[in-house]
């Protein structure tokens, strides 16, 4: 939390170490009772909790071993699976090449075995090698050579995994329109085949795609959309998915009173202070971590007026918050960074202003600025264009975002 009584969370370092330690001990069982899909959880699970380099090679000579074996009798579709987990740890490993070879291999397999997840899943794993070489575009077109294949054989199931993976994947390079366009796709034939959980999943990406575009009265709507086809699938999951999307939309919207997770928000909050006042530790973590995924559904006023006045009365409570990982702004040799954010259209004025007028495709700079003396400043930006015509989106860079690196220097003069 960052609040106006300079309060900030931190999670402690000890739980991704404790969660790639138990996720490490879940593969070697898995390996044990050769269950490919759950090693493929497994080592998921590990490389997302951070896994140290010695760990990764513990894994990678596990699944080298499940590779073997799969190999030698296991079956098309435990192959694929622990191909893909070797993908995986490759590229956790910037072993990128060897990380793509593991995941073409892959995407033959589960083609032959005609197992529509397991494709979408190693074109997934190929598509995250090719990004790690610098070639996502490679990667997309990969996938769609293998979707065009798919439509031509006429295999619907196949079809939809495929277009889900792309929809993904063009979220991930930060393309709404195309990811949009994919999701759309995978959800008219959802509708048709009658599955409602994975057209409640496609209109979810779409919210999602809507909302990155700025348009958040139709990314609600949509999200709304979703909510009711996770309910006719009765998919708590994914209801419990579209409610959260909802709620932050209508929060971002200035509507939190609306938000459908808002009264869970401002319980999770009242549970933390009273777990605080009790110095139940395991009872502050789980009000903490609940609370943080709902934190947009409670204001920073609200967090300060539940806890200051616990704080000023109760002189342990600040000692048991820094236990929790709390920092309060008191650690030495860490006085705090200065970063200034600048309004982008207001930036784009100024340019044209000052005699530049920069056209859409230029216009790519959300500029920041750190320091606090115009000595020591330093000039930053988020460099993002829309997606454009489709030599401009092969480009390994577009003209525009080489060009916002010396735009963003204008920042160093602004007030």
């Amino acid at each position: 939390f960052c609040a106006p009584m300079a309060l900030s969370v931190g999670t402690g370092s000890g739980g991704g170490a404790v969660a790639a330690e138990e996720a490490l001990e879940k593969l070697e069982r898995c390996q044990g009772t050769s269950d490919a899909e759950g090693a493929a959880g497994a080592v998921h699970e590990l490389v997302g909790a951070g896994a140290s380099s010695t760990q990764l090679e513990v894994a990678n000579d596990t699944v080298s071993a499940m590779v073997q074996q799969a190999r030698a009798g296991g079956g098309k579709v435990a192959l694929g699976r622990v191909l893909v987990a070797s993908a995986e740890i490759m590229c956790a490993q910037d072993s990128d090449q060897l990380a793509l070879d593991a995941a073409d291999e892959a995407v033959a397999v589960f083609r032959d075995a005609r197992h529509g997840k397991g494709l979408a899943s190693a074109l997934d794993a190929g598509f995250r090698a090719h990004a790690a070489l610098g070639e996502p575009k490679a990667g997309l077109r990969a996938a769609n050579r293998e979707l065009e294949s798919i439509r031509t054989a006429g295999d619907r199931k196949m079809e939809v995994c495929v277009l889900e993976m792309l929809a993904h994947a063009h979220a991930m390079l930060e393309e709404p329109h195309s990811a949009i366009n994919a999701a759309k796709q995978a959800e008219e034939i959802h509708r048709s085949t009658g599955d409602k959980e994975g057209e409640g999943t496609a209109l979810l990406k779409i919210a999602e795609m809507r909302w990155a575009l700025g348009e958040l009265a139709e990314a609600t709507e949509v999200a709304r959309q979703a909510y009711a086809a996770f309910v006719a699938a009765n998919s708590t999951w994914g209801q419990e998915q579209a409610k959260a999307t909802i709620s932050s939309l209508l929060a971002t919207r200035g509507q939190m009173e609306k938000a459908p997770n808002r009264q869970e928000a401002v319980k999770a909050l009242r549970e933390l202070a009273r777990a605080v006042e009790k110095r139940d530790m395991n009872e502050a973590k789980s009000a903490e971590e609940r609370l943080n995924k709902m934190r947009d559904l409670v204001s920073d006023q609200e967090v300060v007026e539940h806890l200051q006045p616990l704080l000023q009365k109760d002189a342990g409570a600040m000692e048991f918050l820094k236990q929790l990982g709390w920092n309060f702004g008191e650690t030495e040799g860490l006085p705090g960074t200065l970063i200034k954010q600048f309004p982008h259209e207001a930036f784009y004025l100024h340019t044209i202003m000052t005699g530049m007028g920069f056209g859409p495709q230029f216009r790519s700079v959300h500029p920041w600025r750190k320091g606090r003396v115009q000595t020591d400043y330093h000039a930053i930006t988020v460099s993002q264009l829309p997606e454009t015509e489709a030599w401009q989106m092969e480009l390994g860079y577009r003209p525009g975002i080489i060009d916002s690196t010396f735009q963003s220097l204008s920042v160093i003069h602004f007030p």
